[in-house]
């Protein structure tokens, strides 16, 4: 585990601890971070013979009855804490699942669902944000990329984020964020500065939110708070938490967060989310590991996985996941835009434990906000053309295409009126 990783899987863990959840890593044979899961607890879709074989298979599973599932869902939660081969792990207790299933695991199986998967943590940090939060530098601190000239729409269009809500006061402070709405970003207590406390992972939703709406300053823009615990939520609740999302019938969905999945397998609460929502153009971030590895849900071919570029745009940024999974590279380096006031407290290695003082605005790295970036182009399109969002997530990267970089791949610019 490197120290990065070390000081946010803290962060993380002491805030679901105090929810009484308990997370976990699951770890490679060679001592790699492989997934993060919740401890205790396994995945399953509900439907044909699947939980039969599964209680068959691992006698002493149990289902759990979470209070917040939503009606129609099939992604079911069980507990193996009662398990008659005593206490496993969540991988022991899928390693044994996979050597009964042998052959027959329909994980093997092209385009085949695993019978059951770990609880995976999506997270918005490295795992979203390449860095922490740095102060910009310069007099008269404005967005970069800038934003765009509004025009006459053709018709409206709607775009929601799967974030961290929205800093209160912001569209008032930040005039690019004005009739920006979304559910509240809460900062931390009052210092004996005088200064309200920044919490780790807060004004990342306000951020994306700056930077989609100065590539689309005509769309209307929703900043959902689905990640509430430290940048942090598991696969189960976001899953529930999106399709509430999709009832506000936004037009574009930008989700700047994901997971790795055990084996690389399929995620089932993302299999189910996009049967049941085929028609939602999902934009979402490749990750900030460095790796060709998949990062769910970006690596699924029916949503538009964002990679970033460094500062020069004619390099991929030093952070950002790649691979032919990765539809579209953005900049992801240098971006600056709107963020919280108050005192922050750095989390991680060299910084930490050194404070700083933001005034409304940040420098941030990450595919974090590469993917709206993207995401405001797309809308940006649909208010000049009319188009739907599938038709012009299409001619956005047809555009991307037409402009790849040797080595990197499809790129979009900020200038680009695709």
């Amino acid at each position: 585990m490197d120290t990065v990783f070390d000081a946010q899987f803290r962060v993380i863990k002491d805030a679901f601890a105090r929810q009484n959840i308990e997370i976990e890593v699951a770890y490679t044979a060679a001592g790699d971070v492989d997934y993060v899961y919740e401890a205790g607890r396994l995945l399953a879709v509900g439907i044909d013979d699947s939980l039969g074989r599964l209680a068959e298979l691992l006698p002493g599973i149990q289902r759990v009855r979470d209070p917040d599932d939503q009606p129609g869902g099939t992604l079911e939660a069980f507990s193996i804490e009662q398990l008659e081969d005593g206490h496993l792990t969540v991988p022991e207790a899928l390693d044994l699942l996979d050597a009964r299933l042998g052959r027959d695991n329909p994980a093997l199986r092209e385009d085949g669902l695993p019978l059951a998967t770990p609880n995976h943590l999506l997270h918005i940090a490295r795992l979203c944000s390449a860095v922490e939060p740095e102060v910009p530098s310069g007099l008269e601190i404005l967005p970069w990329p800038p934003q765009r000239q509004a025009g006459e729409p053709v018709r409206p269009v709607a775009a929601a984020i799967c974030d961290t809500g929205l800093l209160e006061d912001s569209p008032a402070q930040h005039p690019w964020l004005n009739g920006v709405t979304g559910e509240p970003d809460l900062l931390g207590p009052v210092l004996p500065s005088g200064l309200q406390l920044i919490p780790a992972f807060a004004g990342h939703g306000t951020f994306i939110a700056g930077v989609a709406r100065c590539m689309a300053p005509e769309a209307d823009v929703f900043v959902a708070d689905h990640f509430a615990v430290s940048g942090a939520e598991l696969e189960s609740k976001i899953i529930d938490k999106l399709e509430q999302l999709v009832q506000r019938s936004p037009d574009i969905i930008n989700l700047s967060a994901g997971t790795y999945t055990r084996n690389n397998w399929t995620s089932l609460g993302f299999e189910g989310f996009h049967q049941r929502n085929p028609e939602v153009t999902l934009i979402a971030a490749a990750g900030n590991d460095s790796t060709d590895r998949r990062f769910y849900p970006a690596a699924y071919p029916w949503t538009i996985s964002v990679g970033a570029l460094g500062p020069d745009q004619q390099h991929r940024a030093w952070f950002s996941n790649y691979g032919d999974w990765v539809d579209v590279y953005a900049l992801g380096e240098g971006i600056i835009n709107a963020y919280a006031f108050g005192e922050y407290v750095y989390q991680e290695p060299p910084k930490r434990p050194a404070k700083q003082i933001f005034q409304g605005m940040a420098r941030w790295d990450g595919t974090s906000f590469s993917a709206p970036l993207v995401a405001g182009l797309i809308a940006a399109r649909m208010s000049r053309t009319g188009e739907s969002s599938p038709a012009a997530a299409q001619a956005v990267l047809a555009v991307a295409a037409s402009q790849a970089i040797g080595g990197v791949g499809p790129v979009l610019f900020a200038s680009d009126y695709p």
